[in-house]
């Protein structure tokens, strides 16, 4: 318990701490603080939240942002961008719940970060150690907020610890283990430019010490010259162990795969226990989802892609797709690479909604294809049409290639439509 009692004595030396967003992380320190930080002033600032079952001053409204000079330490949820607020980072004493865990429990963790692909690589990982016979703790971006699992840490612990760029940024500490899966442009509406993203991701080995393991997947290595812990490139490293995938199971990307063998022989996991997790393994929610067959069509939910990188790995991997849906908020990514694709792909459909469908829409009708591309008026109209045209045996792919944010709240709320629409045929 020294980590835990080590972070409680630094946060109680605070006189006032405020809680910079009331989202899932938020509420998490305010869990925390209602425990273990009595004796301090503990305030909310968040435009929308209001006062009812909080026994903290909250400030919202208009002026919220004022209430943020009356704090000596200020813990910024990640949803926060304070570039689209104007908010300098140096103006304030601003931490956050991922660079105070770190601080105090990084050399039992496992951080995995990237554009995609975290999520089931975390999930895997952790599934193995548990499997292992190891003492294996999931938490962060994955939806597990890290300060809900400090009680259950010891000294044999290992932390597998999803960060997303936003948890990054800013942050002077760094696992004792770093992973990125792959970088791709992403988030373009929350950084003020593709290097500031790219510089957040960074921050993942950027503060690591000589003894520290940095592993990354990418053919060019140049962003990662100033690495000072031991690194591993996996780029051009090949699979020592063959499992097989389905449609109605998920499939796991090379990527992926790659990473958690590393991972395997770093922590001595038999084969038996290895290969008992990836047949056990079934797809995460909006990840390659297998959602329905209906007369012969298959339904799968990618809603997770919003990146157009995203969307052809998912088109290659299934390999049956006979019509995607694609579509979204326009965050200003470019979308030439997959309309190149897509034109010289075996598909037949591309059912475009929204802003980003409109874009891409356009573009294909530049080229020369075999394509049937089609403008639909929104996602549950995608749905009924991709339906009617799709080859019998053949896949419809939800694959957006686009954030959810102009119509839904998320991608997790795009998704159960886009699965409630199938469901409803």
């Amino acid at each position: 318990m020294k980590p835990l009692n080590n972070l409680i004595n630094k946060l109680q030396d605070y006189k006032s701490i405020a809680i910079f967003g009331y989202g899932v992380e938020g509420q998490s320190f305010y869990r925390f603080a209602q425990k273990y930080l009595q004796d301090t002033n503990i305030i909310i600032v968040d435009k929308n939240v209001s006062q009812n079952g909080i026994d903290a001053k909250t400030y919202s409204g208009d002026d919220y942002l004022d209430a943020l000079k009356l704090a000596d330490i200020i813990i910024k949820s990640p949803g926060i961008s304070l570039n689209s607020l104007g908010i300098d980072y140096k103006s304030y004493n601003f931490t956050s719940l991922s660079e105070l865990f770190l601080e105090f429990y990084g050399s039992q963790v496992i951080g995995i970060s990237g554009t995609k692909g975290k999520s089931t690589l975390a999930t895997l990982t952790h599934d193995m150690f548990k499997n292992a016979g190891l003492k294996s703790i999931l938490g962060g971006n994955i939806g597990i907020p890290v300060f809900d699992v400090l009680e259950g840490i010891c000294d044999q612990s290992i932390i597998v610890m999803e960060l997303s760029s936003h948890q990054l940024l800013h942050i002077k500490q760094s696992p004792h283990i770093s992973i990125i899966t792959n970088l791709f442009p992403e988030h373009l509406d929350y950084y003020k430019d593709l290097d500031e993203y790219y510089n957040a991701k960074f921050n993942l080995f950027r503060h690591q010490k000589s003894d520290d393991i940095f592993l990354y997947d990418d053919a060019n290595s140049k962003n990662y010259k100033t690495v000072k812990s031991r690194c591993q490139n996996l780029h051009h490293s090949e699979l020592k162990y063959s499992v097989e995938f389905s449609m109605k199971r998920g499939f796991i990307h090379k990527n992926t795969l790659m990473f958690l063998e590393r991972l395997k022989e770093m922590f001595s996991v038999s084969d038996e226990v290895y290969l008992q997790t990836l047949e056990s393994f079934k797809t995460l929610e909006h990840r390659l989802e297998y959602v329905s067959e209906v007369d012969d069509v298959y339904f799968i939910n990618d809603s997770i892609s919003t990146i157009p990188q995203a969307c052809i790995e998912a088109i290659k991997l299934l390999k049956d797709v006979d019509s995607v849906i694609l579509g979204g908020n326009d965050r200003g990514v470019s979308y030439d690479e997959l309309v190149d694709f897509l034109t010289i792909s075996s598909l037949s459909n591309v059912i475009c909604f929204s802003d980003t469908g409109k874009k891409i829409f356009d573009l294909l009708n530049k080229k020369e294809s075999n394509l049937k591309v089609i403008l639909a008026k929104d996602l549950e109209e995608s749905v009924k049409l991709a339906y009617s045209l799709t080859k019998k045996s053949k896949i419809v792919l939800f694959s957006p290639a686009a954030s959810s944010f102009n119509e839904y709240k998320n991608f997790a709320f795009r998704g159960r439509a886009f699965k409630e629409f199938v469901l409803a045929l």
